[in-house]
């Protein structure tokens, strides 16, 4: 894996890991952190320099070890096709970090927690730095940070909104719940908006919840009905979407909580029938054994336009 200086080498905007940015564009970062180099992948979209955008912290599910090290020669690969797009288009700071070895160190315990030196990985740290350096050095809006996952980064998304002081307006975990311990001590002083998004037939990170060994996995109504509680909301209303695609086997309910704090902040998109894949317009359906992906809900169009609509409102 090459050092930081090496990398910088090649990579300009690594200058003094002072990320002044310009113009749209998108480069590669490797930044260390607690005495490892970390990766990351930067989509600048912002119009005029002097802009406060909005960012969104994208979070990967997991990769092998051997995915995660030739991100290192391809960094582009962290990108996510259907989300780069949006955010591109609408001036936004798009920041695809990538896990220590390809794995998020989403709980004590886990084998990718330290390196074989024994040197800690403290992701949840470094993802708040990362932040912290775009708002502190005048690029990201503080009050319109945001934040997805898929899979395993779902669980990480939560561990991070449920944090005291987290920084993020709006949150959208995407196939894959919270873990136990972090629930149970999630009472952010100022709550993100959720919108989630899970298939009632995921076998990887169940619906209804899972005791692994390491720890349970929180089903989809209970993390549903915390985040219920932690906005006030009082109410709810659902509907089926249109079933656009009778072929991939699942249809999608959304439903909205009312009468919240804040208007429209807790939404979930209820996949029937849906496996761990996120449902996607335009996914190539695949073959053999593999289940259908749902073609009914365009989720990265969705997701980005609830962050549009939930900024911060306590400034």
């Amino acid at each position: 894996m090459p050092t930081t200086a090496a990398f910088c080498t090649v990579i300009a905007l690594c200058i003094a890991l002072g990320l002044a940015v310009t113009k749209a564009h998108a480069e590669a970062l490797v930044i260390s952190h607690g005495g490892v180099d970390r990766l990351v992948w930067v989509e600048d979209g912002r119009k005029e320099t002097d802009a406060l955008a909005p960012l969104v912290l994208a979070i990967h599910g997991f990769r092998s070890t051997q995915d995660a090290a030739t991100l290192y020669a391809a960094p582009e690969g962290l990108a996510w096709p259907r989300l780069a797009p949006l955010t591109g288009r609408d001036g936004a700071i798009a920041l695809y970090p990538a896990a220590y070895q390809g794995q998020w160190a989403l709980f004590d315990g886990l084998p990718n927690t330290t390196t074989p030196d024994g040197t800690a990985i403290d992701d949840e740290a470094f993802l708040l730095s990362l932040i912290a350096r775009f708002v502190e050095n005048g690029a990201a809006d503080p009050n319109r940070i945001y934040i997805t996952g898929i899979s395993d980064g779902a669980i990480m998304t939560y561990r991070l909104i449920c944090l005291d002081k987290t920084p993020f307006a709006a949150a959208a975990p995407l196939i894959g719940s919270a873990y136990g311990a972090h629930l149970e001590n999630c009472t952010p002083q100022h709550p993100p908006a959720l919108l989630h998004v899970h298939g009632t037939d995921d076998r990887v990170l169940p619906y209804d919840g899972w005791i692994f060994p390491s720890g349970r996995e929180v089903s989809v109504p209970e993390v549903m009905e915390h985040w219920r509680r932690l906005h006030g909301c009082t109410g709810q209303e659902g509907q089926m979407l249109e079933n656009l695609d009778p072929e991939d086997g699942s249809t999608v309910g959304e439903m909205t909580w009312t009468g919240c704090t804040r208007d429209g902040a807790v939404k979930r998109y209820k996949v029937i029938g849906g496996g761990h894949d996120v449902p996607d317009p335009d996914a190539k359906q695949p073959t053999g054994d593999r289940r259908l992906i749902n073609r009914d809900l365009d989720t990265f169009g969705v997701m980005w336009a609830f962050f549009q609509a939930n900024p911060r409102p306590d400034g």
